[in-house]
């Protein structure tokens, strides 16, 4: 898990790592499809809609360059 903390130091929130999400897809069949969740919406996922970027939530040291899933073409 990666956290993120604001700049006063409290936490910001936890993210899951590539390595640890790829673990967690395992426990589904291959051909079940995937959708996300935005405001009630259920969103298609596309790897076209995939990006990394770095991230921070405040805090500089906590800076990591994370993959992004856009899903608010739906």
């Amino acid at each position: 898990m990666k956290t993120f903390r604001f700049e006063l130091g409290h936490e910001a929130g936890e993210t899951l790592t590539v390595s640890e999400l790829k673990n967690e897809l395992e426990k589904y069949p291959d051909n079940m499809p995937v959708m996300a969740t935005w405001e009630g919406v259920r969103a298609y996922i596309d790897a076209d809609n995939f990006e990394t970027d770095f991230v921070d939530k405040g805090k500089l040291e906590d800076k990591e360059m994370c993959l992004i899933i856009d899903v608010e073409q739906y």
